[in-house]
Formats: C-alpha cells, sequence, structure tokens
C-alpha cells in the first residue's frame, strides 16, 4: 500500500534542514508518494545580492526547491504567499489544505509551532488547520476531501532551542546524500552566510550528529506528534 507523505516548510530549504533525511529513509522503503510544499514564495531570501529583485529571488528558490523535490521523485508545491510577511487566513488554509487532498495526504510533516521566524510559526499554524480541514466535507477545494484527517508531526526547531522533539528517525544510511540535495539551494547557501554567518552545511551536520547522540545513531532528525484529535494513530508497541 502506498503512502503518500507531504512536507510543508515555510521557506525553500526548511524542508531540507529538519525533514529530507526522513524523506530518503521514505523512498528506500519504496511504495511511497511524496510532495514538499513551501507556504512563502522566499522572495526575501536575496541578501547575499542586493541587485536581485524579490521577483527573481523568488524565482531562484523556487527552481532550487523543485530541483531537490525531483531528485527525491516527488512532487513540489509553492503557495506564492510573501516571504517574511506571512498570515494564516481563510485563502492559504483553503490551499494547503486542497494541497493535501490532492495529495491524498497520509502523513504530513511542518515546522513546530515554537520556532525562530513567525512565517514558520504561521506555517505550523496552517498545517495544524490543514489537516483538520482536509476531510471536512462541507468545505469545498478542488479536489475530493480525504478520508481521515492525515497524521501530523512537528519536525525540530531551528538549532533545537525551546523544542523537545519525541520521535527520531535514523538518517545514517542517508545523511551524504542529504548534505548532496541541501547543496542545491546554493542562493541560500551565500544567503544565509550573509544574514547570520551560518554554513548550512555544517549546521545540518551538527544538528544531526546531536539528534543522533540522543538516540545513539550517528545521525539522526528529530520530530513531535501533534496531539490533537484527529491526527493521531496507533503505532507499535512501545520498544518493538
Amino acid at each position: 500500500m502506498t503512502t503518500s507523505i507531504v512536507c510543508v516548510g515555510a521557506h525553500q530549504d526548511d524542508v531540507e534542514l529538519h525533514c529530507l533525511g526522513t524523506l530518503l529513509a521514505w523512498r528506500a522503503r519504496g511504495d511511497v508518494e511524496i510532495t514538499t510544499v513551501t507556504v512563502t514564495n522566499g522572495d526575501k531570501g536575496g541578501q547575499h545580492d542586493l541587485s536581485l529583485s524579490h521577483a527573481r529571488v523568488a524565482e531562484i528558490r523556487t527552481a532550487e526547491a523543485a530541483a531537490v523535490a525531483e531528485r527525491l521523485g516527488g512532487r513540489y508545491v509553492c503557495l506564492d504567499a510573501p516571504d517574511e510577511l506571512l498570515e494564516d487566513t481563510p485563502d492559504l488554509r483553503l490551499a494547503l489544505t486542497d494541497v493535501l487532498r490532492a495529495a491524498r495526504a497520509d502523513v504530513v510533516y511542518a515546522p513546530p509551532p515554537v520556532d525562530y521566524n513567525v512565517d514558520h510559526t504561521v506555517t505550523s499554524q496552517l498545517a495544524h488547520h490543514a489537516c483538520l480541514l482536509a476531510p471536512v466535507r462541507t468545505i469545498a477545494t478542488d479536489h475530493e476531501p480525504l478520508a481521515r484527517a492525515p497524521q501530523l508531526f512537528y519536525t525540530d526547531a531551528i538549532t533545537g532551542l525551546e523544542w523537545q522533539p519525541t520521535t527520531y528517525v535514523d538518517i545514517s544510511p542517508h545523511f551524504e546524500r542529504k548534505l548532496e540535495l541541501l547543496e542545491l539551494h546554493e542562493s541560500q547557501m551565500a544567503n544565509m552566510d550573509q544574514f547570520g554567518g551560518w554554513d548550512l552545511r555544517r549546521y545540518a551536520e551538527v544538528v544531526g550528529a546531536f539528534r543522533g547522540l540522543q538516540c545513539g545513531v550517528a545521525y539522526a532528525e528529530a520530530f513531535a506528534p501533534a496531539l490533537a484529535w484527529p491526527r493521531l494513530r496507533p503505532g507499535p508497541l512501545p520498544g518493538a
């Protein structure tokens, strides 16, 4: 049976930082469909080159995210909201709800409700709402409602501050590939270096190793389930 995974980020490199190893692990299992979504168009992420217009930055970042999705054998969707100005609106709730319906989503990954950037926390809120709305038959979008709400898991917060995960995925076999795909976000390698002296590759290495240390593997990604009905499912026996 095919599992449909939808991974939602605020910006075009968010999915890759905290969820890409897990998506690669899903892909290695087979029988999976992967959709990656960014809510904003990332148009403010051009601090490394102020000659670029906002529209051009959005084009570059969209192409980078689409290239990663293609190599994952997945589909990329951008909801095209302005970067750094994100709000939880009815239109965006419905747009994300329709993405979940179109994908026939079983599992959704989204940013945690506590993070360093309001775009991230609003994206978390949008995903929380969209998972609930996706099966509601009295809410019309272009695609048919789901039979039930998808499971919702929150990814790590940037640097892990103010966030305590409970679920860990061993991404050690996929870690080098994660780094290779992360580097397709060439514009953000330069932008984040200018913005805060960040090396995105180094960030992925440090956080991956830290979460791996916590659960006894070389590299891990960390998650926590949304503790809200009806977004939970029973799992295997603890420790099984």
